[in-house]
């Protein structure tokens, strides 16, 4: 696409604008289910167009198009250079944007085997394996679902100060979900992905997946009671630690929703901008919170966000101390940083950039106990929390409340009996404030494409959270 971006370069610089960049954006998506022994789903789709965003009177314009003819070109331009001379007008203070290096890069995320060119019938027979495990175990088990998921996004990238990027991602990812009814009605599932081929497939493995996800939906509908209201200790994994660290860390320091640009699922910040360089406690000082999309073969892996800036690793949190934003090159400006952290990100060719999560996580403590068994070992009363269920946060993103699918009471550096319904509530800074040990094992693991910003014009983009088995003390427990 080099001659369309080229092109469109060109015609722009005729219209006088200050700045102009083209994306083109395209992905291949393929979703087989086989759901109690049936073919649920079955779906292959393709879409691919491309933007064009210019800056001109100091005010944004942009527009796309699916239609790659070069005579669409002329279009797309005058419509978004007409947007941002109509939006200049209005503006009250001109967009600036960090100086950037110039970059001229090709990108391909590493993968083994290609998954769109593996034969349906082998991936059919692999989940219909699976659901007769689950099926094994009896009329208990009402729903068997079992799903693979495959996607392959190429961004073609080029802007008037001379950064020409290509990069390809390709990512996998496998499900696994048992309904049982009996005493209750409860679930239990595992979805995860990785920035990898099909060779994935085999790691996710989905005989003992489906083994653990249907035994554990048997124990939460037949033996599981329900958690008395307690103050406690409280031990996360490392999957629903990621989902914490996504709503209560990921979302309140993402810069445009600082800046009040951004209220939509569960409204603005309230890490506003007179906690940047304040020493501002997060949490306790053991709380090193990391964005880091340069890790190979994890969800949300890119060399170049969206707006062609090479990403980095950096600190959001350091020591429980507040340390940094997620931002774009307009938000980095705004705040007088030098430079974007490399967090601009859409999900199709029709949507403007927005600053997102990649790869968000817990540093693990080296001076921690070795693993969860050893965790609970030092925990003398408490309880063990283990994915993600439900959560709801307040338009501050600073009081939360996540439910988790199964949880275990921990009495004397054991475990105890099964828990269901178990909610864990309280306030950002007093929670990671609560933080007093953690493994030096850790996982960081693919939520999928599943973080949604930017009402009305919804993007669903492909993340990564995780950390080491971690305890928070004096967690408010309730069911529900």
């Amino acid at each position: 696409m080099e001659d369309y971006i080229a092109l469109a370069l060109e015609k722009a610089e005729s219209h006088g604008v200050d700045f102009a960049e083209c994306r083109f954006f395209g992905y291949d998506t393929e979703e087989v289910t086989v759901r109690n022994g049936q073919i649920e789903a079955l779906r292959r789709s393709k879409d691919i167009g491309y933007g064009i965003r210019v800056l001109k009177n100091g005010a944004w314009g942009f527009a796309s198009t699916a239609i790659l003819d070069k005579s669409t070109l002329n279009n797309v331009l005058k419509a978004a250079v007409k947007e941002a001379e109509a939006t200049s007008r209005i503006l009250k203070k001109p967009v600036e944007l960090t100086e950037e290096p110039i970059i001229n890069d090709n990108y391909k995320t590493s993968f083994k085997i290609d998954p769109f060119e593996i034969d349906i019938e082998e991936k059919i027979e692999i989940l219909k394996k699976a659901d007769s495990i689950m099926a094994e175990k009896g009329d208990i088990i009402k729903v068997r679902e079992n799903t693979m998921y495959f996607a392959k996004i190429n961004l073609e990238y080029g802007n008037s100060e001379g950064t020409l990027i290509s990069e390809q991602e390709l990512f996998s990812g496998g499900g696994c979900s048992a309904t049982a009814i009996e005493n209750d009605n409860q679930n239990r599932n595992i979805m995860l992905f990785e920035m990898r081929g099909y060779e994935y497939i085999n790691m996710f493995d989905f005989e003992k997946t489906s083994e653990q996800v249907v035994a554990e939906a048997i124990i939460l509908a037949t033996e599981a009671v329900a958690p008395k209201p307690q103050k406690t200790a409280f031990i996360l994994e490392p999957f629903q630690l990621g989902l914490t660290i996504h709503e209560s860390c990921g979302h309140p320091s993402e810069l445009d929703r600082v800046l009040g640009w951004e209220a939509d699922f569960a409204g603005t910040s309230f890490l506003t901008l007179d906690k940047l360089g304040a020493n501002y406690q997060y949490g306790s000082e053991k709380v090193n919170l990391v964005c880091d999309p340069t890790m190979p073969y994890v969800l949300g892996h890119e060399k170049y966000d969206h707006e062609g800036v090479a990403t980095k690793k950096f600190h959001v949190v350091k020591n429980g101390i507040f340390n940094d934003y997620q931002s774009d090159r307009q938000t980095a400006k705004i705040i007088g940083q030098e430079h974007s952290n490399g967090n601009a990100r859409i999900d199709g060719y029709n949507r403007f950039p927005l600053v997102r999560m990649s790869n968000l996580y817990l540093e693990p403590d080296p001076q921690g106990p070795n693993n969860i068994d050893e965790l609970i070992a030092e925990t003398k009363d408490g309880i063990y929390g283990i994915h993600w269920k439900s959560h709801s946060i307040d338009d501050k993103r600073l009081n939360f409340q996540f439910a988790v699918q199964i949880a275990y009471e921990i009495n004397n550096g054991e475990l105890g009996k099964p828990l269901k319904n178990t909610i864990y509530q309280a306030a950002t800074p007093e929670f990671w404030g609560g933080l007093d040990m953690m493994t030096r094992e850790w996982k960081i693991e693919g939520h999928g494409p599943i973080c949604g910003k930017g009402q009305p014009y919804m993007q669903s983009m492909w993340i990564s959270h995780g950390g080491p088995w971690s305890r928070f003390q004096g967690v408010n427990i309730f069911s529900g």
